[in-house]
């Protein structure tokens, strides 16, 4: 296996292991955020990776007297110089707008699968930003991936404000319930004192999810979190 690193020219860097195929890449390969084909410099890699090495070698014959006691010969001397030349990253050029890559990289998601991802993500609470960055990576340009996560988002304030009306219609309930309950024991003459008291606390839990159903229906994207939590 050969380790091909690729800087594209809109920045991404890129890396993958491969096995060529007659000294060539077996299949097409991309940038994973603009689509440019990266098939080109990912051969210039194995070709430079495979370069052999050159060695020469001069050996000098020692000749001489022998003197009494030296050594019976003298040792060959060779010189040998290496040429390695196998860059770390090779850059390519930028895709031209709008052109978008078809071939998957190893790991990747279908297209369907990633949006639905995405979706999850952006229910879930996570940053808008941080969403685009997953699509990217998953090979959907950036124009696309903005717009994906634009429309996600929407439908997570349209939920929001929807659960936010739903709270504040539930916690107005709950803070009638000690407004009726003063009435009625009024027209009886009598207050049920442990009755009251758990309406009371009622009507006070209903203030509460009335501010917080207010909350995200006015300012949906203050909200954070879990949308089913919410």
């Amino acid at each position: 296996m050969i380790p091909i690193k690729i800087l594209c020219g809109c920045g991404q860097h890129y890396a993958f292991d491969v096995e060529p195929v007659h000294g060539r890449m077996p299949y097409a390969v991309a940038c994973p955020v603009c689509g440019v084909d990266g098939t080109n410099a990912a051969n210039e890699i194995i070709q430079r990776s495979t370069s052999f090495v050159k060695s020469t070698a001069e050996v000098g014959e020692v000749r001489g007297q022998r003197s009494e006691g030296a050594a019976a010969s003298a040792p060959a001397r060779a010189r040998v110089r290496v040429v390695v030349d196998t860059p770390a990253v090779i850059r390519v050029s930028p895709t031209p707008t709008g052109r978008r890559r078809v071939t998957k990289l190893p790991g990747e998601m279908d297209r369907s699968q990633a949006e639905h991802e995405a979706r999850a993500k952006i229910l879930w609470g996570d940053a808008p930003e941080e969403v685009v960055r997953f699509l990217m990576g998953q090979g959907i340009p950036v124009p696309e991936a903005s717009a994906i996560v634009e429309e996600l988002f929407r439908e997570r304030t349209v939920t929001l404000r929807r659960n936010g009306i739903l709270k504040m219609a539930g916690g107005g309930l709950l803070i009638c319930v000690p407004i009726v309950a003063w009435y009625i024991f009024n027209s009886l003459g009598y207050i049920y004192v442990k009755l009251f008291a758990f309406m009371v606390i009622a009507g006070f839990y209903g203030v509460w999810i009335g501010i917080k159903g207010a909350m995200m229906c006015f300012d949906p994207k203050a909200a954070e979190g879990d949308v089913a939590e919410q």
